[in-house]
């Protein structure tokens, strides 16, 4: 048994001795080791100029007889002819992309223990835009060919074409839309918006420049759109360098605004288009951004009404969708009603107090009525208001704003979707410096001429004020049922503009017609106010 043991072993080493020396016999040398480009063939390689780089790989295996051999291979570009042959391509349409746009990996050694190495060919986009900006007709190309001096490679998977196709980032105008500017004061610093598209990465700080077209531009938009919008003279107007900060695709510039050599009142237009970048690596848009210039005689600015308050209302419906109060928390869906229907009033007379005092004194506050058809009931008090729902021609509403205001115009909107907020046809609007309201429990059982006195004051809101007209409107749209009525201003006329009538703290707005007179209605959807703020471009008061 020991004697087979020791012979078998000894057998089976000359076995593979002879194996190896058929496989000697039987492969020819070029068999031996043989190297291919896995997924060999077209490439298309989409980059970008914003990125550094882009890695393409290309996976090489090494078959063949013996395994156990090394191989060194490596790439290297063919010559635009070779690559017309390869690939089908006339040589005069075809560009190989420029030298040091590329780098292509060294040689690398396939092994039995590693029979399968990555060659990496960066690209480099930033470095062959410039030649492909200068020939754009030419189909741009990086052939690379395997090269094995010691080992055979298969022909059919020897070769990798990479058609190269490089975007650039393009810097443009951030809103697109034309842009209107006021010249309020002398001087304006006009902040301008630029953006980077066509990429996600900007790794490049870059400046730039911005160009003023000229007047055959401003004829031509006029023509277009039915303007007749002016020239804006160049002593009006400079305009800043355009600069980008690496790392943002949102960029700035400054448009300086003056009101010298222009008219006031007049409007002009200013047509810009971005003239130069400092980087290679972008574009720039052909877009050309329109500005409308105005310098107003009178500026002005809209008053945001976070501070405004109901000092007084005499006409309040129960339902909160209709307060007063509406007026000015800029949601379409409610608005400030006088409905005159009997199922929502009180009885209002000479000698009916319908004045909504809060149980606790204060307000907001809660009322609870102690007789009547409502005794019970309690309701919401938010600010000082009656019960009554008044005939639209005694409705008195005051407004507080919390500031004094020099008032230069009014809006009004009317409600899509609600027939009766149509109904509000001519208004009134007077100013006052301060305000004070008279009720008239002070003088119930005490004095029976000043306790109506005061029930009549709830519809003029006068006694111990000294209201000044300020703007009187007529003929207001009546709209739509379907999309109610815009946002509409009334301009204070000049003569009225910056005088005591137009300033003051309190606002009271007494309806004078409506579209439904028969019925007394009227509603008012949003109360908008513009305050003056400069003449001439000089700042009032």
């Amino acid at each position: 048994m020991r004697k087979y043991c020791y012979i078998l072993p000894v057998l089976a080493l000359l076995v593979t001795a002879c194996d190896q020396d058929d496989k000697l016999e039987i492969f020819p040398e070029e068999y031996f080791k043989v190297l291919y480009i896995k997924d060999s063939g077209e490439r298309t390689v989409e980059m970008n100029t914003a990125q550094d780089a882009v890695v393409e790989q290309m996976l090489v295996v090494k078959s063949g007889a013996h395994p156990e051999m090394d191989a060194e291979c490596h790439l290297e570009v063919m010559s635009p002819a070779e690559a017309a042959a390869q690939w089908g391509y006339d040589e005069t349409e075809i560009g190989i992309i420029p030298e040091g746009s590329y780098r292509l990996p060294a040689s690398v050694s396939l092994t039995k223990e590693k029979p399968a190495r990555s060659l990496d060919v960066d690209l480099y986009p930033g470095l062959m835009v410039s030649a492909m900006r200068k020939n754009p007709e030419l189909t741009w190309l990086l052939p690379l060919r395997l090269v094995a001096p010691s080992a055979s490679v298969n022909k059919d998977n020897a070769f990798v074409l990479l058609t190269c196709s490089v975007v650039s980032p393009v810097v443009g105008w951030a809103d697109k839309k034309d842009q209107s500017v006021s010249i309020d004061y002398k001087t304006l610093a006009c902040p301008l918006q630029l953006a980077i598209s066509k990429t996600e990465i900007n790794k490049t700080a870059f400046t730039g420049t911005l160009k003023a077209l000229g007047t055959e531009v401003v004829e031509q938009y006029n023509a277009a759109h039915g303007t007749s919008y002016l020239p804006l003279p160049g002593v009006s107007f400079s305009l800043g360098e355009l600069s980008f900060a690496a790392g943002e695709l949102v960029g700035e510039a400054t448009l300086d605004l003056s009101r010298t050599g222009l008219t006031a009142d007049a409007e002009y237009l200013l047509p810009v288009r971005i003239a130069s970048v400092t980087s290679e690596l972008y574009e720039l848009s052909e877009e050309v951004k329109y500005f409308i210039i105005s310098n107003p005689k009178y500026g002005f600015t809209e008053v945001n009404p976070v501070l405004w308050k109901i000092a007084f209302s005499n006409s309040e419906d129960r339902n909160s969708q209709y307060w007063a109060v509406n007026m000015f928390n800029r949601d379409a869906k409610s608005n400030f009603c006088s409905y005159w229907n009997a199922a929502q009033q009180t009885r209002i007379g000479t000698d009916v107090d319908d004045f909504r005092y809060p149980d606790e004194g204060t307000y907001p506050g809660h009322c609870t009525y102690t007789s009547g058809r409502l005794a019970g009931t309690t309701i919401e008090v938010p600010y000082p208001c009656c019960d009554g729902v008044r005939k639209y021609d005694n409705v008195v509403v005051v407004v507080d704003f919390g500031e004094t205001l020099n008032i230069h115009s009014i809006g009004l909107s009317k409600m899509a979707g609600n027939v009766g907020n149509l109904d509000l046809k001519g208004i009134e609007f007077y100013t006052e410096d301060q305000f004070t309201l008279e009720t008239a429990a002070q003088y119930k059982g005490v004095d029976v001429t000043k306790y109506r006195a005061a029930i009549a004051n709830y519809s003029t809101a006068d006694a111990g004020n000294d209201w000044r007209l300020c703007l009187k409107w007529d003929d207001i749209p009546k709209g739509t049922a379907s999309d109610g009525l815009p946002l509409l201003w009334n301009e204070m006329p000049d003569e009225r503009m910056n005088t005591p009538q137009t300033r003051g703290r309190y606002l009271k707005l007494r309806p004078t017609s409506s579209y439904r007179a028969t019925s007394n209605c009227i509603e008012i959807c949003d109360l908008y106010i513009r305050k003056l703020i400069t003449i001439d471009g000089e700042p009032v008061q």
